[in-house]
C-alpha cells in the first residue's frame, strides 16, 4: 500500500468534513448544506462507506484530499501532510514538487520574520518608540500578542542579515517572500524599515505577508506599505483578523467588514470580535467564498466617499451567488466616524452602531438621494440612473417592490412611471457592466440539461439495488446482469469488478471501493448516494420485498431494451422498403429482420 493510500484509509472523511460543515445522518450517508455554493436545501452528501463526498446541486465531488484542496485552498502535498499528521503517520517516501518545497521554505521565512519583528517590539530596546506609539493609540498588550504586532529596524539590512546570515536562507527565497527589494544597482535591502508591523495571515493562521505603518506621520513616505503579490500572498484572498477572530465570527454568524488593521484591533478591544478588514477597498469573490462558510450576514463599514460607495455597489454582485445577506452599518443622522477612533473613544457607541444596520439597498438609495436635488427633474433622473442597475439585482419580488415604493414616495413620482424607468435603465446598466467580448458575438442562450431517459434511470436504480444488496442476494443478481449491455457510464466496469470480488466472505462496499480507480469510486458513490433510491428501499422489507423490487426493475429494463431493439429494426425495415429495388443481400437482410420481429412478439 502506498503512503497516499495509507493516509487515505486512516482518514475518516465524515469527521474531517463535519469539522467544517454541519452534517446530519441521512440513511447510510451524511447530508448538509454545500460549502461550495449557496443553497437552502441540503444537497451535499458524504458517504461513510465510500469515504467520498458529492454535491448533487453544483457537482463538486471527491475524497479527503480533494476536499482540503477545494475548501482550505491546500495543495495536494499540503493536504497529504495535514492528513498524515492527523493520523500520526510519518511520511517517508513523500515527493514534493519544486513549488511545494518553495512554499514550505517561504512559510518558514515569513514565520521567522514575524518572530523577529515581534521580538524587536516587545523585548528589544529599539522597540520602545513603537510601543509608545501603540500605547498612545490605546493598543493593549493582549492585542499585541493576539495579532503578533512587531517593529522593523530603521537599518537597511537588519532582517536580511537575520534571515540570510544567521538562518541561512537563500537570497532568492527571501526575495520571493516579498521581504526584500532590489535597487537599480542590484543591491538588496529590507522592504520594511522603521515601521509598525502587522503580520498578514491566511484563513489557516499562516503568515503569508506583512503590512507596515510609519510611526511618524510627518515622514514623506506612504503611510502603509504591503507585501507585493507572491506565491503565498494574494490581496484578493486575505481578510485581516479572520484567523485570529474566527471563533467569534462563527459564533455571531455575521461579520463586520472594515478597511484597516487598526479598525479590527480597536474593535476587538471594544468587544466587537466579529470584524475583519479587506486589504484594499473591495470585497472579492474569494472573500465572499471564505465568509459564506462561516456567516450568513456581512455588515459593511466602508468610507462614504466615492471609492467606498463603489465598493459597496460591487459587493452586491459579489455576494449574490453565495446567498449572503449584505447590510451596511447605520450611523444615523451623525457623520460616519472612523471605526478605530470610535471604538477607542466611545466603545459603547461603536457596539451600538454594529447592532444597527440597514439593507445595502436602503443605504445606496439614501446615498443617491442625498447627492442630488430631488426636487428637480434632473436630480430625479440622476437618482434613477444610479439606482436602476442596483435595484435590478434584487431577486426577491416583494423586497424589490418595497424599495420601488419607497423611492417613488421620496421622488414624488408614480410607482408605475418609476417601474418603467428602472426596468429600462436597469437592463442598460447591467449590459454596460458586462460587455460581450465580441460585438458580433450573439447573446448567451441558457440551455437546460436534458432529462435522463427512463431506461438510464432504471439502470441506475438497478445498479443501486445491486450494490445495496445483502451478500446472500448478490450472486443471483450478478448472474443476471454480468453480460448486460449497460447505457449508464462505467456500469460495465463496476459490475465486472464486483463479480471478481463479491465471492470474498469479507466483502464490503468500503473495501470494494478502495480497490477501484478514482473515477469509478466517484461513479459508485453517485449511484449509492441517490436520495430518491434510498427512500424507496428504506420502505422495503429487505428479506421479503428486496428481491421482488429487483425482479420488477430488471423486467422493466428488459422490456425497454426489447422496445429499443424493435424500434431499430423497424427503422431499418422502413429504410429497405423505401428502396426502388433491393439487392440480393438486402433481400436476405430484410427477411431476417422480419423474422426477428415475429420472434419478438
Amino acid at each position: 500500500m502506498s503512503q497516499i493510500q495509507e493516509v487515505k484509509v486512516a482518514t475518516d472523511v465524515v469527521q474531517l468534513i463535519s469539522e467544517r460543515v454541519t452534517l446530519q445522518r441521512s440513511g447510510a450517508n451524511w447530508r448538509g448544506l454545500c460549502p461550495f455554493h449557496s443553497e437552502k436545501s441540503p444537497s451535499f452528501f458524504v458517504s461513510e462507506q465510500l469515504q467520498r463526498y458529492r454535491c448533487f446541486g453544483c457537482g463538486e465531488s471527491g475524497d479527503a484530499f480533494t476536499f482540503l484542496e477545494k475548501y482550505e485552498g491546500m495543495t495536494f502535498a499540503e493536504a497529504l501532510q495535514y492528513l498524515a499528521d492527523r493520523a500520526g503517520i510519518t511520511l517517508t517516501k513523500q515527493t514534493f514538487t519544486d513549488e511545494d518545497e518553495q512554499r514550505k521554505r517561504l512559510l518558514e521565512i515569513l514565520n521567522l520574520a514575524r518572530e523577529y519583528y515581534y521580538y524587536l517590539l516587545t523585548e528589544h530596546e529599539v522597540g520602545k518608540k513603537a510601543l509608545a506609539y501603540l500605547k498612545e493609540r490605546g493598543t493593549t498588550q493582549e492585542s499585541i500578542k493576539v495579532f503578533q504586532l512587531g517593529y522593523s529596524l530603521p537599518s537597511w539590512d537588519g532582517l536580511l542579515k537575520y534571515l540570510n546570515h544567521k538562518k541561512h536562507y537563500s537570497m532568492e527565497d527571501i526575495h520571493a517572500s516579498g521581504l526584500l527589494v532590489k535597487n537599480q544597482t542590484g543591491r538588496s535591502y529590507d522592504r520594511f524599515r522603521d515601521r509598525l508591523m502587522f503580520p498578514l495571515t491566511d484563513h489557516r493562521g499562516r503568515v503569508v505577508g506583512f503590512s507596515g505603518r510609519v510611526l511618524d506621520s510627518a515622514v514623506k513616505e506612504a503611510k502603509y506599505i504591503n507585501t507585493p503579490e507572491t506565491l503565498l500572498y494574494h490581496k484578493s484572498q486575505l481578510l485581516y483578523g479572520f484567523s485570529q477572530l474566527y471563533q467569534n465570527i462563527r459564533k455571531e454568524n455575521e461579520v463586520v467588514v472594515v478597511e484597516g488593521e487598526f479598525d479590527v484591533i480597536s474593535s476587538a478591544q471594544a468587544h466587537v470580535n466579529n470584524v475583519v478588514a479587506v486589504k484594499g477597498s473591495a470585497l472579492t469573490e474569494e472573500h465572499m467564498r471564505l465568509l459564506s462558510r462561516t456567516v450568513e450576514k456581512v455588515l459593511l463599514c466602508f468610507d462614504t466617499d466615492s471609492a467606498g460607495l463603489e465598493a459597496t455597489r460591487r459587493a452586491i454582485a459579489v455576494a449574490k451567488p453565495f446567498g449572503i445577506e449584505l447590510r451596511v452599518l447605520d450611523f444615523g443622522e451623525e457623520a460616519q466616524k472612523d471605526p478605530d477612533e470610535l471604538a477607542r473613544t466611545n466603545p459603547q457607541h461603536w457596539r451600538q452602531v454594529v447592532r444597527s444596520s440597514i439593507s445595502v439597498y436602503e443605504f445606496l438609495m439614501r446615498a443617491a438621494v442625498s447627492e442630488q436635488d430631488v426636487s428637480t427633474p434632473e436630480g430625479k433622473r440622476k437618482v434613477v440612473n444610479q439606482l436602476a442597475p442596483i435595484f435590478s439585482q434584487i431577486s426577491h419580488a416583494v423586497e424589490k417592490e418595497y424599495y420601488i415604493k419607497k423611492l417613488a414616495e421620496t421622488l414624488q413620482v408614480k410607482e408605475s412611471t418609476l417601474q418603467t424607468d428602472l426596468q429600462k435603465f436597469g437592463v442598460l446598466g447591467e449590459r454596460k457592466k458586462v460587455p460581450r467580448k465580441n460585438a458580433n458575438e450573439p447573446e448567451e442562450q441558457t440551455t437546460k440539461e436534458q432529462p435522463l431517459s427512463r431506461r438510464v434511470r432504471l439502470e441506475q436504480y438497478l445498479l443501486f439495488l445491486l450494490f445495496q444488496a445483502a451478500p446472500s442476494q448478490m450472486p443471483t443478481f450478478l448472474r443476471q446482469v454480468v453480460e448486460f449491455e449497460w447505457q449508464v457510464p462505467a456500469a460495465k466496469q463496476l459490475v465486472a469488478s464486483l463479480a471478481k470480488q463479491s465471492a470474498d466472505k469479507n466483502w464490503s462496499l468500503q473495501t470494494f471501493a478502495q480497490g477501484l480507480a478514482e473515477d469509478l469510486q466517484q461513479r459508485l458513490f453517485e449511484i449509492t448516494a441517490e436520495e430518491e433510491f434510498l427512500r424507496i428501499i428504506n420502505d422495503l422489507d429487505r428479506d421479503k420485498e428486496y428481491s421482488k423490487e429487483w425482479n420488477k426493475t430488471w423486467a422493466d429494463i428488459q422490456q425497454l431494451q426489447l422496445s429499443d431493439r424493435k424500434a431499430v429494426i423497424s427503422a431499418r425495415i422502413s429504410e429497405l422498403e423505401s428502396l426502388n429495388e433491393m439487392s440480393a443481400d438486402q433481400k436476405v437482410e430484410y427477411n431476417e429482420l422480419l423474422q426477428q420481429v415475429v420472434q419478438m412478439r
